[in-house]
């Protein structure tokens, strides 16, 4: 079967216009000729990609599944040909990159000075944010976030999953009452992450069995660094992301507890807007990016 390139990406040009005539337009050729393409695709194909009216497009079920092929294809050699632009050019300009506040000084200070190690002529300006900012319209180039993502024509990568545990001091724990199940955890004094107003309920599960507990918290706090603080100067139990507390627990200084009950995973991924027009250093960040979260073991 021999294949059209040129169609497979006016292929894809259509669906992201979701118009012949707008692809037409931005390409510049007639429409006619994108029409004939894509009919010229299908009967190589022997399949129907989009089934088309006078006012909409659609894609097929099996369209769908092709025109995922065909964008990755189409980004890949696009970043393949940007690559050989970019080959002998030097690294240099400016990366406006954002993150949320709790992993600002145990993952992203390391990993953008890291970077600038490798690449001197980079300047970095990062901004910690609790909000989700717009990329476009603030200018973010790359961003990480964590949780469920909404819907977007952002690019998102999923890098890691991980899971918040639950932790104490051993001062605490000797002093108040035995802690073997998770009802267990009422009658214990609680340091939460949580707004003013937002109930704490922590789902716990062990193989089969789940809990759902709602707990009165003694100490609520919206920040990590004061949430682990409190929790070693005895304040209590509380749950912490696992990704940021490795070296405190390995020091002794604060401890696990009901290893065998799970929290909910978590997700952290790495967004930008396209991976189209990204320059080398913006490509190289990213990359390098993932690879330092990747290697970042979290518990």
């Amino acid at each position: 079967m021999s294949l059209d390139l040129n169609a497979m990406a006016l292929f894809v040009r259509v669906v992201e216009n979701k118009s012949f005539s707008e692809t037409a337009k931005r390409v510049g050729i007639p429409i006619s000729t994108v029409s004939r393409k894509i009919s010229e695709l299908e009967k190589s194909l022997n399949i129907r990609l989009l089934e088309r009216s006078t006012r909409k497009l659609r894609l097929t079920e099996i369209g769908q599944e092709y025109y995922e092929f065909c964008r990755r294809g189409l980004e890949e050699f696009e970043t393949g040909t940007l690559m050989i632009n970019n080959k002998q050019s030097e690294v240099s300009g400016t990366i406006r990159f954002s993150a949320p506040p709790n992993l600002a000084n145990i993952l992203i200070a390391p990993m953008v000075c890291a970077f600038q190690e490798q690449y001197p002529k980079v300047n970095i300006k990062v901004l910690i944010s609790e909000r989700n900012l717009d990329l476009i319209e603030d200018g973010v180039d790359v961003t990480l976030r964590v949780g469920e993502l909404e819907d977007s024509n952002l690019i998102a990568q999923e890098i890691i999953q991980y899971r918040h545990i639950l932790v104490s001091s051993s001062d605490y724990l000797n002093t108040h009452a035995e802690l073997k199940h998770p009802k267990d955890l009422l009658n214990h004094r609680i340091v939460t992450f949580s707004g003013w107003h937002a109930p704490t309920i922590w789902k716990l599960t062990n193989k089969s069995k789940t809990e759902k507990i709602t707990l009165s918290s003694s100490l609520s706090i919206n920040d990590y660094a004061g949430i682990i603080y409190a929790v070693e100067k005895g304040q209590g139990i509380s749950e912490i992301p696992s990704i940021i507390c490795q070296s405190i627990i390995q020091s002794g200084r604060i401890i696990e507890i009901l290893p065998n009950w799970y929290l909910p995973k978590t997700k952290l991924s790495i967004i930008y807007p396209s991976n189209r027009n990204l320059s080398r250093m913006v490509r190289l960040f990213i990359d390098f990016c993932i690879q330092h979260v990747k290697e970042w073991q979290p518990i």
